[in-house]
């Protein structure tokens, strides 16, 4: 249904147009009615309407005067002339203002207006059609084409070729690269799943205008190839004569590219340039690799540009650190150190870069420490788990960078830490919350209910009471709970002996320990430490 609007300065005739003319069997719904050009513009140009049935002769803006004005916003605004002005130049006016109808007030009856407003409806739905088709005809040849330049690149990625026929091949297909040498580039799609999320739209959709705006701006200055592999990469082949002269220019150009994406997408890519290349097989190689060999981007920083080259990663033990990394984020955690939380991520990942470890060493180095922080919530605080383990392993295995790993971890482990803060505070006394605190963070210490509740200028009964009330549970039972937890990580993580743990954790008598380990874990410390 088209939409239409009423403005003239005479209020008897808006009145008897809007009730007289059946809008809705014309397919047309009536949105205003104005009684001055200048309200139109001002009401109406938010949401311009398809037709306006106006007046010339009006206050501060007549009624050309505002067509002139809707026009300039929506060329194929239509337009009807109700007059009492009977003139050439008028009628001029409104010939190149686009309107379909010149009718004279006096001689102005329902039928032909309704007559003109048919003609105008179905003048606007034929347009409407033929914009539509034009629309469809152009998507479809984009498609083609893309497609063809899709075949093209695999076929020069997956068969041989000598450069003659190459060349042919995507001449045929109108692909001009006729050259000496070629410069490949990767273009990567930084998170795409993020950006399909945020500006909803399709993967697909992101990475086809990705294409297209680096092709807008690249092939202004360069001869170039480019085509989408996937929804997050995109290969480029430069073409060059004088590749020693070209390097710096083209280097300049892919900044311009980027930018350009990051202004118009609001997203950021990642260059990646190719060793140089003279032949179809040379370009094979070096695509091959670069496509393939996506670890080798793991510790590359967003929105750069970098040249491929192949890492040999680390082989010394990532887990070698594991202990204090574990042990430091699960303090912050557990009292809510945010910014310690987020400088020890930080230095462990900085520790990782520096070394050069495997990417898939370091996700599952991740995935341990995830697992193991989730348990232990799970039994403190008897509650479900942020993110089941499958879900947990999808999400990281996804994650491309070093970088991106590191902020999805820090936001993970706030969220973690938030969900323990919530459900501490929210039914517990501010001095239970410092005891636990207390504990947490003083869980190798010998800690008594006496020294609790003097820490906390309490009673020791009245501390005993408030705690069991609030928690369900005695604090000294509460205090074993923890360095229990601390023994399971220690016999899983280092090679101290029971005794030496149980030395470690305040215990003043070895036995003890051992009865309270296998009275909550069901066996002894030495089998639990052989058993894991």
């Amino acid at each position: 249904m088209l939409t239409a609007i009423l403005v003239d300065d005479d209020y008897p005739v808006i009145r008897y147009l809007s009730q007289a003319v059946s809008w809705s069997e014309l397919g047309i719904e009536l949105t205003g009615c104005y009684y001055s050009g200048l309200e139109a513009w001002e009401k109406a140009r938010q949401n311009p309407p398809d037709l306006i049935i106006t007046d010339i002769g009006m206050p501060k803006m007549n009624g050309l005067e505002m067509l002139e004005k809707f026009r300039a916003m929506k060329p194929g605004i239509r337009a009807i002339i109700l007059s009492c002005h009977n003139e050439f130049k008028y009628a001029q006016q409104a010939l190149k203002l686009n309107v379909g109808e010149y009718i004279l007030k006096e001689s102005l009856n329902i039928e032909q207006l309704e007559h003109a407003l048919r003609t105008l409806v179905k003048e606007v739905g034929l347009n409407r059609q033929q914009h539509t088709e034009m629309l469809v005809y152009k998507q479809k040849q984009s498609q083609n084409r893309a497609a063809l330049k899709e075949k093209f690149l695999k076929d020069t990625l997956y068969q041989s070729w000598d450069k003659v026929a190459w060349i042919e091949q995507a001449r045929s297909n109108g692909i001009m690269i006729h050259a000496k040498t070629y410069i490949p580039m990767l273009i990567v799609i930084d998170r795409p799943e993020e950006a399909s999320r945020v500006r909803r739209m399709s993967e697909y959709t992101i990475s086809f205008a990705v294409e297209n705006i680096m092709q807008e701006v690249l092939e202004a200055d360069h001869s170039l190839f480019i085509s989408r592999y996937s929804h997050k990469e995109i290969v480029i082949l430069f073409c060059s004569d004088q590749s020693s002269r070209d390097h710096q220019a083209i280097y300049h150009s892919i900044q311009n590219a980027a930018s350009a994406v990051q202004k118009y997408l609001k997203l950021s890519v990642s260059c990646i340039f190719g060793a140089e290349a003279r032949s179809p097989e040379e370009i094979r190689g070096t695509l091959q690799r670069m496509l393939k060999e996506k670890i080798q981007r793991f510790y590359f920083p967003a929105a750069g540009i970098h040249r491929f080259e192949e890492i040999s990663f680390s082989r010394d033990d990532i887990y070698a650190e594991y202990g204090s990394l574990y042990a430091d984020i699960n303090d912050d955690i557990a009292l809510n150190r945010e910014t310690e939380l987020r400088i020890h991520v930080k230095e462990w990942r900085e520790w990782v870069a520096t070394q050069k470890f495997h990417p898939n060493e370091v996700k599952e180095c991740v995935l341990r420490l995830l697992m193991d922080l989730q348990l232990k919530t799970k039994q403190l605080l008897q509650s479900p788990l942020l993110m089941a383990e499958e879900k947990l392993f999808s999400v990281v295995s996804d994650i491309d960078t070093l970088e991106h790993l590191e902020e999805w971890l820090v936001q993970y482990l706030e969220e973690l830490a938030r969900k323990i803060s919530i459900f501490s505070i929210k039914s517990k006394r501010s001095e239970v919350i410092k005891a636990q605190q207390f504990v947490i963070s003083h869980v190798t210490e010998k800690i008594t209910l006496e020294d609790m509740a003097g820490r906390l200028n309490l009673n020791a009964s009245y501390f005993s009471r408030l705690f069991k009330r609030e928690t369900n549970q005695n604090f000294i039972e509460y205090v074993n709970m923890l360095k229990l937890q601390k023994a399971k990580e220690l016999l899983n993580q280092s090679g101290k002996t029971v005794e030496e743990i149980s030395e470690y954790l305040g215990y003043a008598n070895k036995s003890y320990f051992i009865k309270l380990f296998k009275r909550e874990m069901g066996m002894r410390p030495s089998e639990y430490a052989a058993w894991h």
